[in-house]
């Protein structure tokens, strides 16, 4: 035979199969146009100078690696559909004379054309989306400017198109290997042979209940936001160990419980429905199993990125309620010295003054603050070695107290009056060690002077010391313990402006002013080295770290969920188009004996609504459960508006549903039109 007969075979096999093969390649393109865009967005050095763009290149290669194991499931995933419906087609090709190498090298041509298109289309419309999906995470990160616009990424062409050139590759070597095996006769008889009727598998329903409920009870128990995000990942692999137990052994019995109700099951819909899927249960449980949890990864992915976004004005409010911190101090023989308060404050005003600003608000603070290990008697500097629960702990002179407070504290050597936050989960109280000297603790604090973060990751304590004495002891014993990196005693000075939007737009010209008054102070000081440092932390700077952060992670995050997503209805397609055609038969049949087209079209609906909706509501299950772990991991990064993420959860399972439900019309019309047939 000719070369040029088997391309033309396979072409004319891949229009006659449209249906089948055109979602494929499309699906494949979607793909291919994804990996291309988040490939690019990690090389493209362009975006590096939009505030906050530094995070794609951290976190695009993970979604990659993500997208890489996702479309090499899905690609032979749906591969297995498209080969179970030419087998017959194979087979009579075998039995007309053709050997299994000619068989062979017609699923070559259909496999080179099938990813030709898929390669060209995908990297095609990858360079054209990528645009887009440029302004739509410049927009994200609030830039001005959006650089990168017309990035074309050779290092992406490559990498996309090598890595689904192999994986088309794997699949065609797949599909021979299933040939070479399968007889002419098994190939004719493929199409018609279903599974028999399963029995319920009692060891893996046991494992499915204890596998979930071990993810649940996970979730549900686990409280220190420290430990969340490694036990997640735990949960997770428990949820989808047990889901795809449960579907094959529980969804047989949940059957069985069906049947054995005589007033649901001898009804002519729900008769044939339940009677249909005990006939392939276990091919129908493995994808519906496949379908919840791709519902709840978009779901959770979703409504956890849309949060942390949502919440960053919330979230740099509780952080920071001022906004500016300065600290400054210039060396003498190398050695750094803080710059005398009333200097400095001095120097900022000029500034403000110099720069059209108005101070409303200034606070000068001098405090101690490092983690520390507390196992309810004595606080241990090194928490790593001596164990306990981490907190962290400020401390402060008695001193410093009454100027920042105006209230005196009569403390005696040996006294040290603590705070907690009302949010800490434990309580400090009676007497606490700290090195070798033991102290009493005084309670009744309203407040503490020093901003403690308002940290929900560990519990926070402000301690007030009697004098300059004991803070130097608590001081030089952290300092033996972490060597070169312990903490040094901080001394800030706290900044407020009347005119917040004027200060942030003029905020540079602000501190580079003040870099000038230091430099001035220094070259004007014979005692110093002529150098300073100067350390700035101020809100806009922490918005612009959040935004770029969080909106990366919310774009990467809508990327893979509209990949998930994808892949949920491509799946739901194969699966209802292989179903139509396995049913057809049995529904003709019916029509004969008597049911009219309105019984069967009933029966049909009624057969696809019992499983349509399962996984959906699985998946709803998944997140109510999955709440509870879900609101302690953004704790780590101190989103902790637990109401704004249940209103996202509840939106994004809303909207979810509303296109699950669209794909579900769809998909009935086109598994209604195969049984008509």
């Amino acid at each position: 035979m000719k070369a040029g007969f088997y391309s033309r075979l396979a072409w004319n096999n891949i229009k006659k199969n449209a249906a089948l093969y055109v979602p494929n390649i499309l699906a494949g393109m979607g793909l291919t146009g994804v990996f291309y865009i988040l490939s690019a967005l990690a090389q493209d050095q362009s975006l590096r100078k939009v505030p906050g763009g530094g995070y794609l290149a951290t976190l695009m290669p993970f979604g990659v690696i993500v997208l890489a194991v996702l479309s090499l499931i899905l690609i032979l995933y749906t591969n297995s559909f498209l080969m179970k419906q030419r087998n017959r087609e194979f087979g009579l090709y075998n039995v007309l004379g053709m050997e299994k190498r000619h068989i062979g090298k017609i699923l070559f041509w259909e496999t080179a054309i099938s990813s030709f298109f898929v390669l060209l289309g995908g990297l095609v419309a990858g360079i054209i989306l990528y645009k887009l999906c440029t302004l739509l995470i410049c927009r994200i990160l609030a830039a001005d400017s959006v650089p990168g616009l017309y990035f074309v990424s050779l290092k992406a062409l490559v990498l996309t198109g090598g890595f689904f050139f192999g994986v088309y590759l794997l699949t065609y070597l797949f599909n021979r290997i299933r040939i070479a095996r399968m007889n002419p006769t098994e190939l004719l008889q493929s199409t018609h042979t279903g599974e028999r009727k399963p029995k319920v598998k009692w060891p893996l329903l046991l494992i499915g209940l204890v596998s979930l409920g071990g993810g649940y009870a996970i979730s549900v128990a686990t409280k220190d936001p420290l430990n969340a995000i490694g036990l997640f990942f735990v949960a997770v692999m428990l949820v989808i160990l047990g889901t795809y137990c449960l579907f094959v052994a529980g969804s047989i019995a949940l059957l069985k419980v069906m049947k054995r109700n005589q007033r649901f099951y001898y009804h002519k819909k729900h008769m044939i429905a339940v009677s249909g899927l005990f006939y392939r249960m276990k091919q129908n449980a493995v994808g519906l199993a496949s379908i919840a949890i791709l519902a709840t990864m978009v779901l959770v992915m979703v409504s956890t990125t849309v949060s942390m976004y949502s919440g960053i004005q919330d979230t740099v409010n509780r952080q920071y309620p001022h906004q500016i911190t300065l600290s400054a101090g210039y060396y003498v023989d190398g050695e750094k010295v803080d710059v005398p308060r009333d200097d400095f404050l001095a120097m900022a005003r000029k500034s403000a003054e110099d720069t059209g600003l108005t101070l409303s608000f200034t606070q000068q603070q001098r405090y101690l603050s490092n983690a520390f290990g507390w196992d309810g008697e004595t606080l241990w500097m090194n928490w790593n070695q001596e164990g306990g629960s981490l907190i962290e702990c400020w401390f402060i002179t008695a001193q410093e107290y009454y100027s920042l407070t105006g209230e005196s504290l009569n403390l005696a050597e040996n006294q040290i009056a603590v705070y907690g936050l009302p949010e800490n989960s434990q309580k400090i109280e009676g007497s606490i060690w700290i090195g070798d000297r033991e102290f009493e603790l005084i309670s009744g604090l309203n407040g503490y002077p020093i901003f403690m973060g308002k940290n929900t990751v560990v519990d926070s304590f402000g301690f007030v010391v009697s004098n300059e004495d004991v803070f130097a002891y608590i001081q030089e014993l952290q300092e033996e313990v972490y060597s070169d990196d312990f903490s040094v005693v901080s001394s800030n000075l706290i900044l407020d402006f009347a005119d917040e939007d004027a200060a942030a737009d003029t905020c540079d010209d602000f501190i580079q002013n003040l870099r000038g008054q230091l430099q001035q102070y220094v070259d004007e000081n014979p005692a110093s080295d002529g150098k300073y440092s100067l350390q700035v932390n101020s809100k806009w700077d922490a918005m612009e770290t959040m935004k770029g952060m969080y909106g990366t992670l919310l774009f990467l995050g809508l990327m893979l969920s509209v990949t998930f997503l994808f892949a949920t209805a491509l799946i739901i397609y194969y699966k209802q188009i292989s179903e139509g055609y396995e049913d057809r038969s049995r529904f003709q049949i019916m029509q004969k004996i008597g049911m009219s087209e309105a019984e069967v079209k009933g029966a049909i609906h009624s057969q696809i609504r019992l499983v349509f909706f399962l996984p959906l509501l699985v998946a709803a299950v998944h997140l109510a459960f999955v709440f509870p772990i879900l609101t302690r991991m953004p704790e780590v990064l101190f989103q902790s508006n637990k109401v704004l993420v249940i209103g996202c959860m509840i939106a994004s399972l809303g909207i979810f549903a509303a296109i699950y439900t669209l794909i579900y019309s769809l998909t009935a019309k086109r598994y209604y039109k195969i049984v008509r047939r």
